[in-house]
């Protein structure tokens, strides 16, 4: 079936925050925590407070993160396991009706080139690209059943894994590379 995104996930900002800190109670997601190939980093993240009143912003299991601002638009799944987190204000923070869809899903479908391509005309026209919320919210997307769901979602982590790996073996023969070299040189 086909969905509008509004229709499958409660659509929030995050939280915009000037009180940043190297150690807080909550940890401050921003897209700098993230690599060129949406690797989180936990190491690399800041931390905030929050007030009362900015409860409602703490991130929840299988919420699902959108870079909306800047040139690189990209979706990420937040785990509970990562802590008491909360998600900048150039996210859109996705809180998925996990009966419909399941939140990885969503954002293999997000990262995929389809909707990147469709992510950069919406974003066009202006110094700093960006997505508004309401066309966000009237994006259209096909909803499989479950079990091609998850057979989507284990496709994606394969081929992460593979990613990784390959990524692996080029800085081993980087290294190795640059090994021989200055050996030779010093020789």
């Amino acid at each position: 079936m086909r969905y509008k995104l509004g229709e499958i996930a409660k659509i929030q900002f995050g939280l915009h925050s000037s009180d940043i800190e190297t150690e807080g109670t909550f940890k401050y997601i921003q897209v700098k925590n993230f690599s060129e190939l949406n690797e989180f980093n936990l190491d690399e993240c800041n931390c905030i407070n929050l007030k009362f009143n900015e409860q409602s912003h703490l991130l929840e299991d299988g919420n699902v993160l959108f870079v909306g601002k800047g040139l690189r638009n990209f979706a990420w799944t937040y785990r509970s396991e990562l802590g008491s987190t909360v998600a900048s204000s150039i996210f859109f923070v996705l809180k998925v009706n996990s009966n419909i869809v399941l939140p990885d899903y969503l954002t293999t479908v997000l990262n995929s080139t389809k909707y990147q391509n469709l992510f950069q005309q919406l974003g066009a026209g202006s110094s700093i690209p960006s997505i508004r919320k309401s066309e966000f919210e009237a994006i259209t997307i096909d909803i499989p059943t479950f079990e091609v769901q998850k057979k989507i979602v284990a496709i994606k982590k394969n081929y992460s894994e593979d990613l990784a790996l390959s990524k692996q073996i080029i800085s081993e023969k980087e290294k190795l590379f640059n090994g021989i070299i200055n050996k030779l040189i010093n020789v």
